[in-house]
């Protein structure tokens, strides 16, 4: 092996040194075929290094293909200071942000306050009340357009890695909304409000959301969901069957906004699990796509 020396104690053990570092490892001698490669311990580590990176790129790439574009929120971001429905119209409108938090029309034409009852497909008067909440904790319009000043929401590279953001994504957060009453927008924005509960790697709502070994998930109940979304826990079933009629289609497949996994059927042991086309940031989309069966809709 190059940059290695080679030789024998008195015990008759084979030991090599690393000529740059001094080390000392065993060696042994082995006959190989010709053309077979061998490494050296730096040079294996770096290769599975590499082969590990491989590995996660592909992954990537592949939610990349499977979901799409995306843009970040802080998990620990609460929207709970707006109503359920402003916070759905907030997460949809903020599909249409630039990387330099712009809200565009098209890559070249800037979004005006003109333009919100369009966009939003609102009434006159339900988007005064929208922009009343929204301007200025999240919006301002500027000599360019509207503009997105939230620090806890943004497109493009993540500075602090010291934070968790979850990733939203464009596609079917638009699809879903569009295909969504403006009555039913507040179901939407129920799930968006309880963000720092839905778990990184399995998308379940849960009291711990960074936990990554599925056994060690401590969900919510239906009855606890119903308590932070302000809704009578005793007419759950009233609230299961609502979202059951929330769907969009992707990939000419319809699909559940939001699914209620059961064992038993009552709210105790009822799982809530978040489409992951709409929101995922786990390591391993493969985790998800087996618990994704679950929101395929056969209407």
């Amino acid at each position: 092996m190059y940059g290695y020396n080679y030789f024998t104690d008195e015990n008759g053990k084979e030991l090599a040194v690393n000529m740059n570092t001094g080390e000392v490892t065993d060696a042994i001698t082995i006959t190989v075929p010709v053309g077979t490669t061998v490494r050296t311990p730096e040079q294996q580590k770096a290769y599975k290094e590499f082969k590990a990176h491989e590995a996660k790129t592909f992954f990537r790439r592949k939610m990349m293909d499977e979901l799409g574009y995306f843009y970040f929120v802080l998990c620990e971001h609460k929207l709970g200071k707006l109503s359920a429905e402003t916070a759905a119209r907030l997460i949809y409108l903020c599909t249409y942000l630039d990387y330099n938090k712009n809200f565009m029309l098209t890559q070249r034409q800037h979004m005006k306050k003109s333009d919100l009852q369009e966009v939003l497909r609102l009434s006159t008067g339900t988007t005064f009340r929208f922009w009343k909440e929204v301007n200025p904790q999240y919006i301002i319009e500027d000599a360019d357009g509207l503009k997105l000043i939230s620090n806890d929401i943004t497109r493009g590279t993540i500075t602090d890695s010291k934070k968790s953001y979850q990733r939203f994504y464009i596609d079917a957060i638009r699809k879903v909304y569009l295909e969504t009453k403006p009555t039913r927008h507040r179901h939407l924005g129920y799930v968006y409000q309880v963000l720092p509960f839905i778990n990184f790697e399995y998308n379940i709502i849960c009291w711990n959301p960074e936990e990554k070994v599925l056994d060690n998930i401590k969900p919510l109940t239906v009855a606890e969901f119903c308590g932070f979304i302000g809704y009578n826990a005793g007419d759950y079933k009233k609230l299961l069957k609502l979202y059951r009629q929330i769907t969009f289609e992707i990939n000419n497949q319809r699909e559940y906004f939001l699914t209620f996994v059961m064992n038993e059927a009552d709210a105790e042991h009822i799982r809530i699990f978040v489409n992951p086309r709409i929101i995922y940031s786990g390591s391993d989309y493969k985790k998800v796509e087996v618990l994704g069966a679950f929101t395929k809709c056969e209407c």
